[in-house]
């Protein structure tokens, strides 16, 4: 198709889905979209409005293409070679704590700006007018700063707050330096080779134990993760409503590196007849009974565990990993063992699993190129690539997973994964299938899905 007859093609599909969302805004009072520091830091119609949503995603992909089509090959590969500055001014912005010296519902000359951040006033105003160039704040008159929707969230999210230090401070240094982490490693896949490590200059120490010797940074580090995994595609309900729970009754379910047991409160809300055991590291768990609402307290219990270690509850029926598994890589190169992390967790499972147990993986999943839309591909694809700067660890697609199941154990029966519309993330499934063939309730769950 020649490029003109595409160029009017997206821009029909552009007027045509954003009509759609305008008479839906109309019709039920939503006030239009804007920049403004009160509008809404999120799209304002609800992720299960299935038609909306599909034409917004293709609004966003549509625009996306228009605009590459426009600025052509040359001048994107051009611009995007120094994109990292949109982190640095980013990173200026969260480092000075520049947002909080702007009033919110008012403005602030760069004079007290300055004063109030200790940031010089010269590079206060070029890091700053830099980051409007992505909308973040606004210059009403020459010489004074205000706020737009983004930049407020800089003031009132403290997670996402967390998340634009962790990115900017802790993250980027990891990416310029992971080739050369690969020059310097060639092929590892050890947590302690990572451009993480080559950055911070602890090599042999991977990021979660570097991070956890600081508690603010560790604190930090938390609050992103909670940003994150509360994001758009990534909400709990997709799993709380993507999977036949009650038809295990009165299951007992692991949460294995469940943090504060977050998905288990979720779920025990729905199931009430399902028990939880939420494992994690030791300090974790110390705070995790002060986070779950007394009335769940007696089905929700936690349990310091290591899951590299032989996993303590035996007989259960669901043992359960979120954001867990795309953390390891596929070879350990351990002198006697030369197991992958991700086999050894899974086969740390085996001497507690009875026939029929389920093993639940709540992750990402590549997709096969060009099958999902590229918002959503650009998302997975650089969460892949984050982390192999952090751990050199990896995501994995479908076969990916069939291999790992394999490779722990052939009595693993891998069911596939599957996913919810507008979600995100995946769940992966497998059996504990000793004999051969799986159980009654196997077999009545699998008919389901």
């Amino acid at each position: 198709m020649a490029s003109g007859s595409r160029l009017t093609e997206l821009t029909n599909i552009i007027a045509t889905e954003t009509e759609k969302i305008d008479q839906f805004f109309a019709k039920n009072g939503i006030p239009h979209l804007s920049f403004d520091p009160d509008a809404p830091a999120d799209f304002p119609v609800p992720s299960s409005n299935a038609e909306i949503q599909e034409a917004r995603r293709t609004i966003v992909n549509a625009t996306k293409e228009l605009h590459d089509l426009m600025v052509g090959p040359r001048e994107t590969i051009r611009w995007m070679a120094w994109s990292y500055n949109d982190n640095l001014s980013l990173h200026a912005a969260y480092h000075f704590n520049v947002a909080k010296a702007v009033p919110v519902d008012g403005k602030a000359s760069y004079v007290e700006i300055s004063k109030a951040t200790g940031l010089d006033e010269v590079n206060l105003k070029r890091l700053v007018r830099h980051a409007m160039t992505n909308r973040i704040f606004r210059e009403p008159n020459e010489g004074f700063v205000a706020h737009t929707a983004a930049s407020r969230l800089l003031v009132d999210d403290s997670q996402m707050i967390d998340w634009v230090g962790l990115c900017s401070a802790d993250f980027f240094p990891a990416a310029a330096h992971t080739v050369d982490a690969m020059v310097k490693y060639p092929g590892s896949q050890e947590p302690g080779e990572a451009g993480f490590t080559v950055a911070w200059r602890h090599e042999g120490t991977p990021m979660f134990m570097e991070i956890g010797k600081n508690p603010a940074r560790a604190k930090r580090f938390g609050g992103a993760m909670s940003s994150l995994t509360g994001g758009e595609g990534y909400e709990v309900d997709y799993l709380v409503n993507g999977y036949p729970w009650a038809d295990f009754g009165d299951a007992t379910f692991i949460d294995i590196g469940g943090s504060h047991g977050f998905v288990c409160v979720a779920l025990a809300k729905k199931f009430p007849r399902m028990k939880f055991v939420v494992q994690d590291l030791p300090k974790t768990v110390a705070d995790g009974p002060s986070k779950i609402p007394p009335e769940l307290s007696d089905r929700i219990k936690f349990q310091a565990h290591d899951f590299y270690t032989d996993q303590p509850v035996k007989d259960a029926d669901i043992y359960f990993f979120r954001w867990i598994i795309h953390n390891q890589s596929d070879k350990h190169h351990d002198f006697y063992t030369d197991q992958p992390y991700g086999t050894k967790i899974l086969q740390a499972l085996i001497p507690a699993l009875k026939p029929g147990a389920r093993i639940i993986i709540n992750d990402n999943c590549l997709p096969k190129p060009n099958t999902v839309d590229m918002w959503d591909e650009k998302i997975t694809r650089t969460m892949d690539v984050t982390m192999l700067e952090l751990l050199n660890a990896r995501e994995r697609d479908e076969d990916d997973y069939t291999e790992l199941f394999k490779q722990a154990d052939p009595r693993f029966k891998f069911l596939g994964a599957r996913t919810s519309k507008g979600c995100r993330m995946h769940i992966m499934e497998a059996v504990w299938n000793p004999e051969g063939a799986a159980t009654q309730l196997t077999n009545s769950i699998s008919q389901k899905l």
